[in-house]
């Protein structure tokens, strides 16, 4: 029985691998938010690699953890894999050597979509398309150029439930070089300036050990939903998108690009972690420690550092300028696994917007004083705001720095 139990947390680099992948958090307003960026940019042709990035996570991670194991219990852990992740559920008795056709009531992807955006005319559980294709390459002994996956009914457009199809073949989704193993940057570290940030960070580490699939497959948390995600899949999305943006309309395309992915960073920042800072869980283990605004923000930043994100700090919070260091960024990681050559510039978007996010929630709304955050209508006016906050990523670690630093001011 696949348990996430059994893999220890990296607490010096505040990250989390489980047969050779990363490991974080993410919630469902941040991943549907990505996806319909992507998605809306609809000139370009995304989902060869929205299925192809899950589909590569996915096989190194079934490769390494199946080893010595028959194809049924590799299908077996396959489901346990997708169930505790909190990506739904799935039942791959219907695949055989040849293919076959996958249906589900609960997925996470379709259940977010409907929640967030209501009913779409595309099928949208991409993921799950490219999940399933790692499965059945892995089970069968087949590489992932010789698979192809498809979605043909999502409850996200009407349907009764998600079908989802693979068959041999010549692959219909991206295909990828074979990634680097992670170098974590080992540098001296500026520490939370807050004496009650170890005890909250080892109070969730051993909580997120909890955080798995209910028996619809789900991870209702701090009133989101949350997955266990496969990091580099999602970076992938992330850097395939913004390259296939510079592709379209050069430096001014990519640019576009980076802003659409700092917005859904944004989101991330605003509703996940308002979701935390309103929770039963922050009201009980972090809580009776706050005194100030800015306790709420080392409270959140002690936190997170248990989400397999890296290590956050704070050099510097005033409701008028913040400065915050990420050591071992995940982005960072990821793009140094999949790239030989420094980015131009700092990557690490969904990290930078959710500072963003953060600083609002703290000094732009109530939820200090226990007052509710209307979260919908919150963002919508939060992203409005001519004096709103602004994101500025002054170091990153794919472009030649020790960490992550960003920049929070009005």
């Amino acid at each position: 029985m696949f348990s996430y139990k059994d893999y220890p947390f990296d607490t010096k680099h505040s990250a989390f691998e489980v047969g050779g992948e990363a490991m974080i958090f993410h919630c469902n307003h941040y991943l549907c938010y990505l996806q319909r960026s992507i998605l809306d940019a609809d000139y370009i042709d995304s989902r060869p690699f929205l299925i192809g990035a899950a589909a590569d996570s996915v096989y190194n991670q079934l490769l390494n953890l199946g080893k010595g194991k028959q194809t049924d219990e590799i299908k077996k852990l396959a489901e346990e894999i997708y169930k505790a992740s909190g990506y739904g559920l799935i039942n791959l008795d219907n695949i055989g050597e040849n293919g076959g056709e996958v249906r589900t009531t609960s997925s996470f992807y379709s259940k977010s979509w409907l929640m967030k955006f209501g009913q779409t005319k595309q099928p949208v559980d991409y993921f799950t398309s490219g999940f399933i294709a790692a499965a059945f390459a892995v089970a069968y002994g087949l590489s992932l150029g010789d698979v192809v996956a498809a979605q043909i009914a999502c409850m996200a457009i009407g349907d009764a439930e998600n079908i989802h199809t693979v068959t041999k073949g010549k692959s219909n989704f991206t295909l990828y070089h074979p990634k680097k193993s992670t170098q974590f940057k080992e540098v001296e570290v500026v520490e939370i300036p807050w004496e009650h940030s170890t005890k909250v960070t080892e109070a969730f580490i051993g909580a997120h050990y909890m955080f798995v699939g209910n028996d619809d497959g789900l991870i209702p948390a701090f009133g989101v939903y949350v997955t266990r995600n496969y990091s580099d899949h999602v970076n992938r999305l992330q850097f395939e998108f913004i390259s296939e943006m510079r592709k379209v309309a050069g430096s001014y395309g990519a640019k576009l690009g980076t802003e659409l992915m700092l917005e859904a960073g944004h989101a991330c920042g605003f509703f996940t972690y308002g979701g935390i800072m309103t929770s039963v869980e922050w009201n009980t283990a972090v809580k009776p420690y706050l005194k100030t605004k800015e306790d709420w923000i080392y409270g959140l930043l002690s936190l997170i550092n248990t989400m397999g994100w890296g290590y956050h700090t704070a050099l510097e919070v005033s409701p008028e300028r913040s400065v915050f260091r990420n050591y071992n960024d995940f982005e960072d990681m990821s793009y140094l696994r999949m790239h030989d050559t420094q980015a131009e510039e700092p990557i690490s978007w969904a990290n930078s917007g959710g500072f963003t996010g953060l600083c609002h929630l703290i000094y732009k709304t109530g939820i200090t004083d226990g007052k509710p955050v209307d979260t919908e209508e919150g963002f919508r006016q939060m992203r409005r705001s001519i004096q709103g906050y602004k994101t500025n990523l002054l170091k990153g670690i794919a472009n030649g720095n020790d960490y992550l630093e960003v920049e929070i001011s009005l």
